[in-house]
């Protein structure tokens, strides 16, 4: 007797980009976290702080038993030089346009306009250059429908200043904890800045 082949879909498998995984590992629609942006159907752009980095993820998410959503594997993350070069050509990619394009973005990212079925959508996909200068691409790609993109546009000011927040909150707190522990050694053990 056959076994009939069932493949894992990752796609759906919870992924977590913060150090409180307990407080953003889910959320419903009327409690959505901070440095997190709706972008229609259920793709988000979250900012967050994880592993002493700042990044920006365009992801899917996908909804539980509760109709609490949680990230999956399906998006992309920038680091914020990344986010802020992709920021710089924005408006350079038209995906009202009947030609299907790509573009690079500091030989890390390729957004690429396509249609199905007539639609538009923007796919992210993060690669990187192997030492034979051929591009190896990182696993997870990022789909928005073109209402999805507008609303990207849209909002890319305020993920920006999200960017910014956390970049700058997290450096200070670091500063302050490294200051106070010359001041007072035995007083500041733990150096985490989200302790603070």
């Amino acid at each position: 007797m056959k076994r009939m082949f069932n493949p894992n879909n990752g796609s759906n498998k919870r992924v977590c980009f913060s150090e409180d995984t307990k407080s953003y590992s889910s959320f419903s629609d009327d409690s959505i976290p901070p440095h997190h942006f709706h972008l229609g159907q259920d793709v988000y752009a979250a900012v967050t702080y994880f592993a002493t980095m700042v990044q920006v993820h365009l992801r899917l998410y996908n909804r539980d038993g509760n109709n609490r959503l949680f990230p999956t594997k399906r998006g992309v993350c920038f680091s914020p030089m990344l986010w802020q070069s992709f920021v710089n050509q924005i408006e350079q990619i038209n995906s009202s346009s009947s030609v299907e394009e790509t573009i690079l973005i500091k030989d890390s990212l390729m957004i690429s306009t396509v249609f199905i079925e007539n639609i538009p959508n923007i796919i992210f996909q993060r690669y990187f250059k192997k030492k034979d200068y051929s591009k190896k691409f990182v696993p997870g790609t990022c789909v928005l429908s073109e209402n999805n993109w507008l609303e990207l546009q849209r909002v890319h000011k305020n993920i920006t200043e999200s960017v910014m927040w956390l970049t700058f909150d997290h450096m200070l707190r670091n500063l302050l904890l490294s200051e106070a522990s010359k001041i007072m050694p035995s007083a500041v053990v733990n150096t985490d800045a989200s302790e603070v």
